[in-house]
């Protein structure tokens, strides 16, 4: 398809093109690429599942990237059909209907912003100790409000600029994981004589003392669970993808296809190269992931690693951005969200949303300014308001393809046919136990509830002002193709 091809596409889905289209192939899976993070994930949580389930922690990537496949699919299904900046927001309004659209791009909102602004503490928090001695909380806040600011001065120039730096990014990551598993395969083989034994792939004593059962298992997935979030970021750029009906879909199953080899590769390798004893690397002040590598390689390839694992995580807070603001965008211009006219005004000659960008930039910086339970909550039901989405949107493509609402697609573009409903069943069944997981048990509480409090919030707005302003057709996705101008 042409770029022209791509314009008349999306106004027959009722919108005229704004937001600049120049994201080719490779951008668009960088950009997914970036959203997943392996590093973010590995660095972040490597001590997880060794507190929780023991080295045999390692098994359970196998459980999950088959289940996560299944979500994959039915996302490239529906992103060949409605190929539509606000992803899961758009699908499912047009598929089952504006309400329910509301209530799954709210969640969707929530777990971008929040996902922007943790990435950002992340960062900060990793990193600071790397600049700063003994750093102090605001010596963190610095360094994570300091790396939002720049990455919002990267969107206000535009989506070229942004993933220009995102694919850079990208690039680094590939090439540096891929260097780094080999040297750790190469040490493991022939020259690291302080190791571990291939037996700890099979040990299940938790570093923790507390015994195995059904929920620190379930606790010990959510690693690759976590890692495994944010490729339909590819998705919810379409208005800004060349060809989205082909490139979006390619984008995910190529990002969560790489994610997951290298992921499950790099965690296995990492734990083959811990020296002496795990619970003595698990225990001291520097990140776990970063110490292993000083003390098997050096300083050097140790601050090598570290220069790596930032601009991976910079590319990571850059997509995170790109997609947040990308849904604050398509939830404004249909009038679903208070202060509309604002959170959706554009700038026409760089094709950026200034409205978005600069509201979640502020809200990224008041999170991380911010301390305490609330904040921290905020930050940990990310991964339960991405599955809530997941859920909402594999529920209403089921639902879709059993009525015969599911629109058709153009030729060469990925289908599931009939497969759809066996493969979104599996997904809405694993959505529903990650959900749980990131719920029951005790540790969970706060995530569930500030979801329970955020979720009560769009429920009040819905109720007070946008149930009827969707059931007059006053907001929502427009039901007419746009006529140009």
């Amino acid at each position: 398809m042409t770029t022209k091809d791509d314009v008349s596409d999306l106004r027959s889905l009722g919108y005229e093109q704004k937001l600049h289209r120049t994201m080719g192939t490779f951008t668009s899976f960088a950009l997914a690429f970036s959203m997943v993070s392996i590093n973010t994930g590995v660095i972040s949580m490597f001590a997880d599942p060794f507190n929780r389930v023991g080295g045999a922690g390692v098994w359970l990537w196998f459980i999950v990237i088959p289940l996560v496949a299944c979500i994959v699919m039915v996302y490239a299904h529906l992103s060949s059909r409605i190929p539509v900046t606000g992803y899961a927001y758009q699908w499912s309004s047009r598929l089952v209907n504006k309400h329910y659209g509301w209530f799954t791009g709210w969640i969707a909102l929530l777990s971008f912003i929040a996902g922007t602004a943790g990435t950002a503490s992340a960062l900060g928090s990793v990193f600071a100790g790397e600049i700063w001695a003994e750093p102090t909380q605001l010596q963190v806040q610095i360094l994570s409000i300091g790396a939002t600011i720049v990455v919002c001065g990267l969107n206000m120039l535009g989506i070229k600029r942004a993933t220009q730096m995102n694919n850079l990014g990208a690039i680094v990551e590939i090439i540096g994981t891929v260097v780094v598993m080999a040297l750790l395969a190469f040490g493991i083989l022939f020259f690291f004589h302080d190791k571990q034994p291939v037996s700890i792939l099979a040990d299940t004593t938790p570093l923790s003392g507390t015994p195995i059962s059904f929920w620190t298992v379930a606790l010990a997935m959510l690693l690759p669970v976590n890692v495994l979030l944010g490729w339909e970021g590819a998705a919810d750029l379409a208005e800004e993808t060349l060809d989205p009906r082909r490139a979006a879909a390619s984008a995910m199953f190529k990002a969560v296809g790489w994610s997951s080899v290298m992921g499950v590769g790099i965690f296995a390798l990492l734990m083959l190269s811990i020296p002496g004893s795990v619970a003595d690397l698990m225990g001291q002040p520097e990140n776990p992931v970063i110490h292993l590598v000083r003390l098997q390689f050096g300083n050097a390839a140790a601050w090598i690693f570290i220069v790596m694992s930032f601009i991976s995580i910079f590319a990571c807070l850059i997509a995170n951005m790109a997609v947040a603001t990308r849904m604050t965008y398509a939830l404004a211009r249909d009038k679903m969200l208070p202060f509309s006219g604002l959170l959706g005004k554009m700038n026409e000659r760089a094709g950026t949303p200034v409205g978005a960008i600069i509201f979640i930039t502020v809200i990224a910086a008041i999170l991380n300014m911010a301390s305490g339970g609330i904040v921290t909550a905020l930050y940990s039901m990310v991964g339960l308001t991405y599955y809530a989405v997941y859920f909402l949107t594999l529920l209403g493509a089921w639902m879709a393809f059993r009525s015969g609402r599911m629109p058709a697609a153009p030729a060469g573009t990925f289908g599931l046919g009939n497969a759809l409903l066996p493969v979104a069943g599996i997904g809405i069944l694993w959505t529903l136990f990650v959900m749980a997981t990131f719920s029951i048990p005790d540790e969970s509480h706060p995530g569930a509830i500030a979801m329970l409090v955020m979720l009560a919030i769009g429920f009040v707005w819905w109720v007070v002002k946008l149930r009827g302003d969707l059931t007059a057709g006053r907001a929502g996705p427009p039901t007419t193709p746009a006529v140009s101008k």
